[in-house]
């Protein structure tokens, strides 16, 4: 993946004014002049320490603007409000950061500073590429290029703009027009003196090459950007790309070269003093391990990323790796600890969700004076929308990262009932089944036999009652044999007629004492085939449609019923000697059409071949 930008837009951020040291930042700070140096004193001092204290670099920005604002120095405010929406993006609180930008705009537009609002709308196409509005974020980036190209050594904002898109495009996972842009980006760097950026760009290209499973082309850009790192003694980015080589040697399965890489980072930073960083490295190694089954390996890492996480109380990350220690002491066969980790993982997403809608609420209320109220309370009930929504958002995911864990934990479990879960997943479907074959069948027939009901009970004949109740016994007895097939269908065993070959000559030898035709059955093959439920229920309701079209409509004495076994092919003929019938001219109406329908669903065909004055033959044919 390729990196998020916030060490570029740092760089062209505070590009304007040199920083200096902190110590000499804070002396007399408070005491100042309330003049514009002293707002410039406050943005510096809040640069100085952005990475290492985030929430002090924010107050410092916040009381340059408020100072701006009694002073009416829009470039301060542009300055400022910049400056806390990277904040926020720094931290991934990517809602704020975009109210923070949008708000700097119009002041980076008042003051007509091209440079400035060259950095306002990449800042901006950063955010946005991090929330994923993709579309809003190229739009920034074509902006920012038309400012850019009026600035003079331009080729420096221009490399960022091109990084940025090509990040977009890896984000859709457009890897061409990634690679291109990516391309465009190094090559402004390299018109530059900013050799780090030149490193970076390589590593980003690097990560796009491991995304394409192409490790082999990874590994000497990577090389490349460690060499430029070493040269600077850029030892943050240097730790970064050590960890890029990892990755590209555990995807060629060079894994001692990997854990050679990775140490090397790690190695760096403990002598930056980096312990977060350090810390990811080792969640980097724990997933790597888990996914090559080297869980005890897998585990040491994760409980050493985990107890950094606990001293930084980084909320996210612990719960992040709480979940890969679940699953690892889970795979290693130590349930206990995997349940332990797996509690935990769920504190922390609720500790998450609180905090973060308490944070996001303080900030919105403290970062106007009273003159501005009412521009605070319209930005605290826009952040306040913004925050339901994620909480939303996060609650489902917190709901499904929960599933899965759990899904997780009763793997052991599910590999013993692999049947039951099959079965139950085949019960619920054959509940919508028999809901519906209640519906249509069951319910129509209790329905007219409602209305004849109603009819009887009014004043007729004694000769008109008796027909209507004769209708009404006709339909009782046809709703008691749906009732009986459905029942039939939940559960075979359990009935006179408990397999598909008993039901059918059941329900054959009903039908042809009803209306004196003789039937024949002969179904031995049929018998000999394991069928699943499904496949039973369709046979014997495209069997019981075609033997009533044969014994109502055709006229016939004698009906023959055969199957036959070849080649794992199961046929089964229904044949009458009746009237016949001309099947091209014949409209298809439900019945015929649900046959179909069925055996279509069977995997199968259906076939009726008839012929005037010689009778009707229905052959269903189906894979087994």
């Amino acid at each position: 993946m390729l990196k998020p930008s916030y060490c570029l837009l740092l760089a062209l951020l505070f590009s304007c004014h040199s920083l200096v040291a902190q110590d000499s930042l804070n002396n007399g700070l408070e005491a100042a002049r309330n003049d514009t140096n002293k707002v410039m004193r406050y943005w510096e001092a809040g640069a100085n320490i952005l990475y290492q204290n985030g929430q002090v670099a924010m107050n410092y920005f916040r009381a340059g603007f408020a100072l701006s604002q009694k002073l009416n120095y829009t470039s301060g405010m542009e300055r400022c409000l910049n400056a806390i929406s990277l904040a926020f993006s720094i931290n991934s609180r990517y809602d704020s950061a975009l109210a923070y930008i949008n708000m700097a705009i119009p002041y980076a537009k008042k003051a007509g500073d091209t440079k400035r609002l060259t950095l306002a709308y990449i800042n901006r196409a950063d955010v946005l590429t991090n929330t994923s509005s993709y579309s809003a974020a190229l739009k920034d980036c074509d902006t920012a290029i038309q400012y850019a190209e009026k600035l003079a050594g331009n080729s420096d904002a221009l490399g960022r703009i091109y990084g940025i898109i090509a990040g977009i495009y890896t984000a859709q996972e457009q890897y061409g027009p990634a690679e291109v842009n990516i391309d465009k980006s190094l090559q402004y760097f390299l018109r530059t003196t900013n050799r780090r950026m030149v490193a970076q760009m390589l590593s980003d290209k690097a990560d796009l090459y491991n995304i394409l499973e192409q490790p082999a082309k990874a590994v000497p850009l990577l090389k490349e950007a460690i060499r430029i790192g070493d040269s600077l003694d850029d030892k943050e980015n240097l730790a970064a790309y050590h960890t890029g080589l990892q990755e590209s040697y555990a995807r060629m399965n060079r894994f001692d070269e990997s854990r050679k890489s990775a140490m090397r980072a790690i190695n760096i930073c403990e002598e930056t003093g980096n312990e977060l960083q350090a810390a990811n490295i080792y969640c980097n190694l724990c997933d790597v391990e888990q996914k090559n089954k080297n869980y005890k390996l897998a585990i040491a890492y994760g409980e050493k990323a985990f107890r950094v996480y606990v001293s930084t109380h980084d909320t996210l990350r612990q719960q992040m790796v709480a979940t890969n220690l679940a699953e690892s002491y889970l795979a290693d066969n130590n349930p206990e600890q995997a349940y332990k980790y797996l509690k935990l993982s769920k504190a922390f997403g609720e500790s998450l969700m609180r905090k973060q809608f308490s944070e996001e609420t303080t900030t919105l209320q403290t970062t106007f004076q009273v003159k501005e109220k009412d521009k605070a309370i319209q930005l605290l009930n826009k952040e306040k929308e913004l925050q339901q929504q994620r909480l939303r958002q996060q609650w489902y995911m917190m709901i499904g990262v929960s599933m899965i864990t759990l899904l997780v934990l009763a793997g052991a479990w599910l590999l013993f009932n692999r049947n039951k879960l099959r079965q139950r997943m085949k019960e619920l479907e054959l509940r919508n089944r028999i809901a519906a074959d209640l519906h249509d069948e069951v319910g129509s027939s209790l329905s007219s036999i409602h209305m004849l009901s109603q009819m009887a009970s009014q004043k007729a004949s004694e000769t008109a009652q008796h027909d209507i109740l004769s209708r009404m016994s006709n339909n009782a007895k046809e709703t008691m044999d749906k009732m009986g097939d459905i029942v039939w269908m939940i559960k075979p065993g359990e009935t006179e007629a408990g397999s598909l070959v008993q039901r059918m000559e059941h329900f054959a030898y009903e039908v042809g004492t009803s209306k004196n035709i003789e039937v024949t059955v002969q179904l031995d093959e049929l018998e000999k085939v394991k069928l699943s439920m499904e496949q039973r229920r369709n046979i014997y309701l495209i069997f019981k449609e075609a033997l009533n079209n044969a014994a109502k409509y055709s006229g016939t004495k004698k009906i023959d019923i055969t199957s036959s076994l070849k080649n794992r092919e199961l046929q089964v003929m229904i044949k009458d000697e009746g009237n016949g019938f001309d099947h091209a001219s014949t409209r298809k109406g439900n019945g015929l059409g649900n046959m179909s329908n069925r055996a279509a669903e069977l995997g199968g065909k259906l076939e009726i071949n008839s012929l005037m004055n010689e009778g009707t033959t229905v052959m269903l044919t189906l894979p087994v």
